[in-house]
């Protein structure tokens, strides 16, 4: 388990334009996707995909949370340390 004090910031991201476009490509692909069609051609179950985001989302925050809880009771037990040897000692 890693402890980090400081959080440093993520690098800058590439972004990438490219040199051709397709403007009706574009526009097709963009009504296939308002129209829930997935690449076979057939209609997606938006309902049970957002489900499934939902509950996806939900254990990755919680494991994060637990990580962090995890963290600060650590830095908690090294300060009661620390104050146990420089008092007590």
């Amino acid at each position: 388990m890693k402890i980090v004090f400081f959080r440093t910031p993520k690098p800058k991201q590439f972004k990438y334009p490219p040199r051709y476009y397709d403007e009706e490509k574009e526009r097709w692909e963009r009504r296939r996707k308002e129209l829930g069609i997935g690449e076979n051609g057939k209609k997606t179950d938006f309902k049970s995909q957002v489900g499934s985001r939902w509950r996806r989302l939900r254990k990755t925050d919680n494991s994060r949370q637990k990580k962090a809880n995890m963290s600060v009771i650590i830095y908690l037990l090294i300060v009661a340390m620390l104050i146990y040897f420089v008092f007590f000692a």
